[in-house]
């Protein structure tokens, strides 16, 4: 057996080998793009509309609380701003099990739309 290895190694069909098997295992594969947020918990950005309470806010994510995809929901930040959003804009970030890729996400998301309060929902990049 030691013989065969030595054989082995001395050609390059030992090198192909470890190469195909590389490639098989997914080692040798590019990074998977995933546009920041690569696994759960993916993070739903929640921006609320001017002049509301931080406790309506809060209560317009609990509604939602129920959904098969939260995983918690954190807490209303104010004043916050950024791309796209006006100085003092309230936001707040639900925890999901996973980001828009069928209908799973369309009751999440139909329920927080649904509130007065709520301006916006995106799972941001």
């Amino acid at each position: 057996m030691g013989s065969r290895w030595r054989t082995c190694a001395g050609s390059g069909t030992c090198i192909l080998l470890t190469a195909t098997l590389l490639g098989v295992a997914g080692c040798s594969a590019a990074p998977q793009a995933c546009a920041g947020q690569c696994g759960p918990p993916f993070q739903l950005q929640v921006v609320f509309r001017l002049g509301n309470s931080k406790q309506a806010a809060t209560a317009a994510m609990h509604k939602c609380a129920a959904d098969p995809l939260v995983i918690r929901i954190g807490q209303v930040r104010a004043p916050h701003s950024g791309p796209g959003l006006g100085p003092g804009q309230d936001t707040a970030t639900i925890f999901t099990r996973s980001m828009p890729t069928g209908s799973r996400q369309v009751p999440l998301l139909t329920c927080l739309r649904s509130s007065p309060v709520v301006l916006q929902v995106a799972w941001p990049d």
